[in-house]
């Protein structure tokens, strides 16, 4: 049966082992898989065990990968998924990656969707139409958006994300507005993901200059 010759620290990557069989270099391990498998010199490995072994620690460094992308901001399970395949890995392991994650609370597609809709709407004014569509592409499932939305618009109403916009524009209701300038705003709304329902009362009663 192969046996383990030689075990050293990696020179690039510290915190993983290398591993030689037979007096040849066989494979890398992360810390982690290399202190949980209690592999030392001498022992001897199977051909299914060294399977085992770099099968265990390919789920470590996706899982790790997967954590990492976490650290820089909430992310849904789809996009986590899309990543780790981008990556390299295959469907399979970044679903089981993931499966895992959610098993242990990293990866919540309602608390995502409630901090991403709460952040679109509270600082960028996004209404519902266009947070819609970016929650889609998040791969969240349909009946999480929709209880999303509903519950984010109760707390930020479309009518005063409307009203902070014309502040930022310098849009006052009484001074009444080149024709330009309104079609300008009413576009901005538009692009921003307001209904006409929404935006509709505003519009009317934004004034627009007579020609002289």
């Amino acid at each position: 049966m192969p046996q383990i010759t030689a075990i050293k620290v990696n020179k690039k990557r510290p915190n993983r082992r290398s591993i030689f069989i037979d007096g040849q270099f066989a494979f890398t391990v992360s810390e982690g898989i290399f202190f949980q498998h209690n592999l030392e010199e001498g022992g001897e490995l199977s051909d299914k065990q060294i399977k085992e072994l770099t099968t265990a620690d390919e789920f470590y460094k996706a899982k790790q990968a997967a954590v990492n992308l976490l650290s820089y901001r909430p992310r849904s399970i789809k996009e986590v998924s899309n990543r780790l395949v981008q990556k390299g890995w295959n469907q399979d392991l970044a679903d089981r990656v993931t499966g895992e994650l959610v098993d242990k609370g990293y990866l919540n597609d309602e608390e995502f969707a409630a901090i991403f809709a709460r952040d679109r709407a509270k600082n960028k004014c996004l209404g519902p139409v266009a947070l819609k569509s970016e929650l889609i592409k998040t791969g969240v499932a349909q009946k999480i958006i929709e209880k999303t939305i509903e519950a984010v618009y109760s707390k930020y109403p479309a009518d005063e994300l409307i009203q902070r916009l014309m502040k930022k524009r310098g849009i006052d209701l009484d001074v009444p507005l080149v024709k330009k300038e309104k079609q300008r705003f009413i576009n901005l709304l538009k692009r921003k993901g307001f209904t006409w329902d929404q935006m509709e009362s505003v519009v009317r009663n934004l004034s627009v200059k007579t020609a002289n």
